[in-house]
């Protein structure tokens, strides 16, 4: 009898699916922009490039995500939109593809330019390849650096992965 339910109790973890696993929170994306900056007939500056730095959960959240890496190619149309893909990189090197895009926005005091949007979970790999999910965003431009770079930081709320 014992031999059976130790059997039944192995064939039922073995057949039930794996619960999947979520992170929520909010977090900050300091981010340096390295690209190129091209000013338009109109006189406003249009930048493409890339978008890279550090995912920092507040509340020791984010789970997997904590302190990831991430990379966002994109352009900024600055004054009008702005969009674009994110790879982040959590610690163990499994990805997460997110699409983002943004409208301007009203800049804060001490912002060069501001928007506010949304991204979208868009894939991923190991851990992340089915995930879903993603988040809202304002996104605040807040100096440009001698070399052109330009820094600044973005405010991600109700973020939500499932994985």
């Amino acid at each position: 009898m014992l031999k059976t339910i130790a059997t039944l109790a192995l064939l039922a973890t073995t057949i039930t699916p794996a619960l999947s696993e979520e992170i929520r929170g909010e977090a900050t994306f300091a981010w340096l922009a390295v690209g190129s900056t091209f000013t338009l007939g109109d006189g406003r500056p249009y930048f493409a490039g890339q978008f890279s730095g550090i995912n920092v959960f507040k509340d020791e959240g984010g789970g997997a995500l904590a302190n990831s890496t991430i990379q966002c190619p994109g352009y900024n149309d600055i004054g009008v939109d702005a969009a674009g893909y994110c790879t982040v990189t959590a610690g163990n090197g499994d990805k997460l593809f997110l699409k983002w895009s943004c409208k301007a926005a009203a800049p804060a005091a001490g912002d060069l330019a501001a928007c506010e949007g949304a991204a979208t979970v868009v894939g991923g790999t190991g851990a992340f390849e089915k995930a879903t999910g993603g988040n809202e965003f304002s996104s605040h431009v807040r100096g440009v650096n001698a070399d052109g770079t330009t820094m600044g930081y973005s405010e991600l709320r109700n973020y939500v992965v499932n994985y």
